[in-house]
């Protein structure tokens, strides 16, 4: 173990920050694939006509509709192949990985900078919109935003807006979780050192979303819309917890994966650990609930995650090295893989391979 924790400080944690971002993508890329949302082309669908009904009666697909913004934006740049869609949405993904790594640059002691960049890939959201290429894209690249400008409120609301837009359900669960975290802060340790953000973050941050779920009501408030995402888990309730039932180990361990060694550091080297360990159980409430367990936690997950472990010094001073190796070489050998209906989904780098290996030799 002694000669792999001098390797891992000499050949890996001892690279530049651009060749250990290459080395971690390439890692990443493998163990994850790049691949399409399964509702991504009924999304373009929308995007076509993003003010009518595109799907009449089949009220199945009305949920959709509460993740108008991106379709909205594809309507406004002319898109409607479906390689122009996805290549649309693949484009959101790159920007919130590259503005989450500046969001951490940005936030942290450069010391903690490597320690902070191996422990966002080892999470699965980091690769979690690369994985399902669709509306998550859109989602996090704008709590990304909202984090970065964690001062400028005007910015926040448009963020927040914006998310409302796309996905009201996940920001609020993501900032409500976040909020509980916080109010046990006040609670517990009143003299716990401020964090990144700030209750007035919250406050309109939630008025922001509450803006955009309202707007987007009023853009199809002619057409008679009966179902949403709520109506549909309430109509699927029974699968959903049979799913959740029989597939519990996988649905809880592939939530975070590799993740969850990061927040059993966190619980026995932080002491005063409980408001983000409480904020982070509680998400779990939420899986049985929805179909596709790990997307779901991901993004849920993504805030609280970033401001209490990848932004936090205080945390990082206490990885060591030899921590971090073993980390990292777990991650390695561990899949991220995804819950989907309770089934574990592999990386789709295989997929991607054949595709493009038919593609040029049509095999």
């Amino acid at each position: 173990m002694d000669k792999y924790n001098n390797f891992f400080k000499n050949y890996i944690f001892n690279l530049n920050i651009r060749n250990i971002l290459i080395l971690l993508f390439l890692i990443s890329l493998f163990k994850n694939g790049i691949w399409y949302h399964p509702a991504l082309w009924n999304m373009l669908e929308i995007a076509k006509n993003p003010f009518e009904n595109v799907f009449g009666s089949n009220i199945n697909k009305y949920y959709l509709y509460s993740s108008w913004l991106s379709p909205y934006l594809a309507y406004l740049l002319g898109i409607k192949s479906k390689f122009y869609f996805f290549i649309f949405h693949l484009f959101l993904s790159v920007l919130y990985l590259f503005f989450s790594i500046n969001l951490i640059k940005k936030n942290i002691k450069k010391n903690n900078l490597k320690k902070s960049l191996i422990i966002f890939l080892i999470f699965p959201v980091s690769m979690t919109s690369f994985y399902w290429v669709g509306y998550d894209s859109l989602i996090l690249l704008l709590m990304t935003f909202s984090l970065y400008n964690k001062k400028n409120y005007l910015v926040i609301l448009i963020c927040s807006i914006g998310i409302g837009l796309q996905h009201f359900e996940i920001g609020i669960v993501s900032i409500l979780v976040v909020s509980i975290a916080l109010i046990l802060e006040k609670i517990l340790y009143k003299d716990l050192k401020k964090l990144n953000i700030s209750f007035i973050f919250i406050i309109v941050f939630i008025i922001g979303l509450f803006i955009g779920k309202i707007s987007l009501y009023e853009i199809y408030s002619n057409e008679g819309f009966v179902g949403g995402r709520l109506d549909w888990a309430t109509n699927a309730l029974l699968h959903l917890f049979y799913n959740f039932y029989f597939n519990f180990y996988n649905i809880i361990w592939f939530a975070l994966g590799a993740g969850w060694l990061i927040v059993f550091h966190y619980f026995f080297k932080q002491k005063k650990r409980w408001p983000f360990v409480i904020s982070l159980l509680l998400l779990i409430l939420l899986l049985p609930f929805v179909d596709d367990h790990s997307r779901v936690f991901s993004a849920c997950s993504f805030m609280l995650i970033m401001v209490y472990i990848l932004c936090n010094d205080e945390f990082l001073d206490t990885i060591s090295i030899k921590h971090l190796s073993l980390f990292f070489l777990i991650w390695i050998f561990l899949p991220y893989s995804w819950v989907w209906q309770g089934d574990l989904r592999s990386t789709m780098f295989l997929y991607d391979l054949a595709y493009i290996l038919d593609y040029i030799f049509c095999i």
